[in-house]
């Protein structure tokens, strides 16, 4: 059984590796402030929510706004990039108040994204004293280059609310020329044009003038634009609904030659009196999407209509527009920007395909586009929700590249860096995480200001953790301590995952050296009491973690007196995590004591642990701690008591399970077929617990594991199919597979279809790349003896298949000293086991000289067998069996 202590070092994963553990840890943590999370989701929806609001999907940008201004912290970088976004999509929407609203959500602090918007909210308003505040300290060079347009575009509205006419054109007409692109243009103009209706006056003399006007003019453009003008009289006169209806009829007499562009005028006010979300404006719209002679009025048609496509049937439908108008000939004139309108509509519901079809053909046509940097940018999310990380990573990598915005373009390459850090994590490869480090290391030179860069910090060393280069993490770590961007809990955190790095790669003494350094700094200086509570617990584990179990007991012992001095600074909250860790403290003098042989005082210890702290994280963990060293001492029957009475007792605990997990491996140690039966039936009541999680995989593999001891070799067949169908994505189905072989092998000689059966598994897990090396030798070390002992009329036929297995293997894992570097000591035990049966193959061939060869690889290596092989290589052994 593995020892239940070993099990307890994953308390050194207390706090996770930030946002990417993937392992569940087996205790609770010790409470911490926040973990920093490099918010990758949350860097997809700031991007999808910003590329939405520029591709005119004002609603559908609004609504991913409100999901990340809610999904993020208060007072983060990010809430606030979140508010802007959100309170920008409000203003193109006409909605003044509520942009007001989302403005409110930003922190205190006061950039120049936040002036504009809070300075067009005001102009919007009616309020001119407070938007010309706003104006006068804002600066063009302050605000990022695609925001700039907005500058003069606020000076006209002031201009206007001033009735300085001459002013407010010659500034809109600025916001025009400033304009980073066409699509901007068509946005800038519609916002006009809405202003223009919401805020115009008009009087019944005036409305019946217009109208003269028109039927006076009737069928000639100037007639048209008194038409217009007479149905923004009956909106502003609260009669919008008599202005659509004689506007849609005054559509219908427009014939003259000529008359096209009074045609396109007609119907983009239709639309936008009407509101693209009805019947009779997104007709009016799509025709002038499709017939209209100004490319200008096209995209502003065009972004209404994205903009009134909030339900998917409202999306079907313009995706159908859209693809009617990429197929006509000639080509239409906005054909880039109906790529990139479709692709976004197709993200949206889901239809990945589509939407990457889209962004491709929109790269492929027009590979100089303005657009490509969005392009790229549905790619990077399309693949992100496929969770194709790496792919992901890549395009936002080159939207990054393609786009001219500073801001975008770091946005952009922290969402590469998550990806990339993603893709290691489902991985587990180091060159993943390696890559992943390289792109935070990027993003840290010219972090995004929306994002914390002690996040982008923390996710930097644990890149570095994740790829096992703990000495590089410890010198980025050490690096930072005196950059004030990384703050005293982030560091505290790092160190802690830093910690359990050096603690994996055999370094518990210089895990415990550092967080003593670290913890005699942190009472020199002003850090949170909090985190100095959990530096002392932190502390006393490393100590008993690297074999130190006197310096465990003297720090375990002495923090009532640490956390009785922190007790006067400590917040309701942190008094509340001083007494857990108070708890974890005396497990951690109950294992020093256990270790230092004085059982006794350690069991006193958790037996008054659990007395004085019922129901603690602490007290529940003693069962544990306490059932492990009874099971070390060899008093199985006592720890498999104590288990099964804790779980008994507190059987909706999250670590019920795992107390019958160990009650039951246990019962396997006491090594009669009576008890293999007791510790199924235990395992059986793992699988069912309603908190069991992860552990039901690791208890149906140990259930098979021991119908095979029972010799039940189909029933253990069954349960291993069953784990490999049902978790093709877990990390251990390798072993399931390997174990299924096992059973097939064993039942080949009443069935031989068995036999081909376990074959072909084990060629495939000795060829599979990604599996683990020492599973791969195993693998082939079996299917070699399954070769070797097949039964053929001509023995040389399968000692050469077995050899032509092991050949290949010996090489690369034995003879080629960089791949014997890799293997583990389950994989040296595998291939000396290999070469001590091939060098008998050889033996049995009468190849005695190529037999020696193998014995003395052996030696020479150091591996297993080496026994065997001097025996076989002494002169006086040569004949022996």
């Amino acid at each position: 059984m593995v020892s239940r202590l070993r099990f307890f070092l994953a308390l050194l994963a207390l706090a996770g590796l930030g946002r990417a553990q993937t392992e569940r840890a087996l205790f609770a943590p010790v409470p911490l402030a926040p973990t920093p999370v490099a918010e990758a989701g949350l860097a997809v929806s700031e991007e999808s929510a910003r590329r939405a609001l520029a591709l005119g999907f004002a609603s559908s940008a609004a609504a991913q706004a409100e999901r990340l201004v809610a999904e993020s912290s208060e007072a983060s970088a990010r809430r606030d990039a979140g508010a802007l976004v959100l309170a920008a999509a409000r203003l193109e929407l006409g909605d003044a108040a509520g942009a007001g609203q989302a403005l409110a959500q930003h922190s205190a602090e006061r950039p120049m994204s936040y002036r504009l918007r809070a300075g067009l909210v005001a102009a919007r308003l009616g309020q001119a004293a407070a938007a010309q505040v706003e104006l006068a300290a804002l600066r063009p060079e302050g605000l990022p280059v695609e925001e700039r347009a907005w500058l003069p575009f606020l000076q006209g509205m002031v201009a206007e609310l001033a009735r300085d006419q001459a002013r407010a054109a010659a500034a809109y007409e600025q916001a025009l020329a400033v304009a980073t692109s066409d699509w901007q243009r068509a946005r800038l103009r519609l916002v006009r044009e809405r202003l223009r209706l919401a805020q115009g006056e008009a009087t019944e003399n005036q409305a019946n003038a217009l109208r003269d006007q028109a039927e006076r003019y009737a069928g000639r453009g100037v007639g048209t634009d008194y038409a217009i003008q007479y149905a923004v009289a009956l909106s502003l006169l609260g009669r919008k609904e008599q202005g659509i209806s004689y506007l849609q009829t005054h559509v219908g007499t427009i014939t003259a030659v000529g008359a096209a562009t009074a045609r396109d005028d007609a119907r983009l006010m239709l639309g936008l009196l009407a509101g693209s979300g009805t019947g009779t404006g997104r007709v009016a719209l799509e025709q002038l999407l499709a017939g209209g002679t100004d490319a200008g009025k096209q995209r502003m048609a065009l972004g209404l209509l994205a903009e009134g496509a909030q339900t998917a049937e409202a999306r079907e439908q313009l995706r159908r527009v859209a693809a009617r108008l990429l197929a006509a000939t000639p080509a239409h004139a906005l054909s880039e920007e109906l790529l990139l309108v479709r692709a976004e509509l197709a993200l949206a519901d889901r239809a990945y395909g589509e939407a990457e079809a889209g962004a491709r053909e929109l790269l492929t046509r027009f590979p100089a586009s303005p657009l490509r940097a969005r392009a790229f940018a549905q790619l990077a999310a399309t693949a992100w929700e496929l969770r194709r990380y790496r792919t992901a990573a890549d395009y936002a990598g080159q939207a990054a590249g393609a786009t001219d915005d500073a801001r975008a373009a770091a946005s952009l390459r922290l969402l590469a860096a998550e990806a990339s850090y993603r893709a290691a994590e489902s991985s587990k490869q180091p060159e993943d995480y390696r890559a992943a480090g390289e792109s935070y290391a990027l993003v840290s030179a010219e972090p995004p200001a929306d994002v914390a860069p002690a996040t982008i910090l923390f996710q930097w060393v644990m890149s570095e953790l994740g790829a096992g280069r703990v000495t590089e993490a410890a010198a980025l770590i050490d690096g930072f301590a005196a950059d004030p961007r990384f703050d005293a809990t982030t560091r505290w955190q790092a160190e802690w995952n830093l910690a359990r790095g050096l603690q994996a790669a055999g370094q518990s003494e210089a895990a415990w050296a550092r967080v003593t350094k670290l913890r005699a700094e942190a009472g020199a200086d002003e850090r949170p009491a909090g985190l100095r509570a959990r530096l002392a617990w932190l502390e006393a584990r490393l100590a008993q973690d690297a074999g130190r179990p006197e310096d465990a007991l003297r720090l375990a012992q002495g923090m009532p007196a640490v956390l009785a001095g922190l007790a006067p600074r400590l917040s309701e909250a942190e008094a509340s995590l001083s007494r857990e860790v108070g708890g974890l403290g005396r497990l951690v003098e109950a294992e020093a004591l256990f270790t230092l042989g004085r059982s006794d005082e350690a069991v006193a210890v958790l037996k008054a642990l659990r007395a004085e702290e019922t129901n603690t994280e602490a007290a529940m963990q003693s069962y544990l701690v306490e059932a492990d060293y009874q099971a070390a001492a060899g008093r199985l029957v006592e720890a498999q008591g104590l288990l099964t009475g804790f779980a008994d007792q507190h059987r909706e605990h999250d670590y019920a399970p795992y107390a019958i997990f160990q009650a039951a491996l246990n019962a396997e140690r006491r090594g009669e077929d009576a008890f293999y039966k007791e510790a199924y039936v235990l395992l059986e009541g793992v699988v069912k617990h309603p908190k069991a999680g992860e552990l039901v995989f690791a208890a149906r593999l140990k259930q098979g594991d021991l119908l095979r001891r029972l010799g039940d070799f189909a029933s253990a067949q069954q349960i291993y199919e069953v784990l490999v169908n049902q978790y093709a994505q877990h990390p251990d189905v390798l072993t399931a597979q390997l174990a299924l072989a096992d059973c097939h092998r064993a039942q080949a000689k009443q069935d031989a279809s068995h036999f081909e059966s376990a074959i072909t598994i084990l060629e495939r897990l000795r060829d599979l790349v990604n599996a683990p090396l020492d599973l791969r030798a195993e693998a082939g070390f079996k299917l070699g003896d399954m070769l070797a002992g097949r039964e053929s009329r001509d023995p040389a036929v399968p000692a050469a298949a077995a050899l032509a297995v092991w050949g290949p293997i010996k090489e690369a894992l034995v003879t080629d000293e960089e791949g014997a570097a890799k293997l583990g000591a389950r994989g040296r035990y595998w291939t000396g086991r290999l070469l001590v049966r091939m060098a008998a193959v050889l033996e049995q061939a009468g190849r005695m000289e190529e037999a020696g060869e193998v014995y003395r690889l052996i030696l020479a290596r150091g591996l297993p067998g080496a026994t065997v092989a001097a025996a076989r290589l002494a002169p006086a052994g040569a004949g022996a069996e």
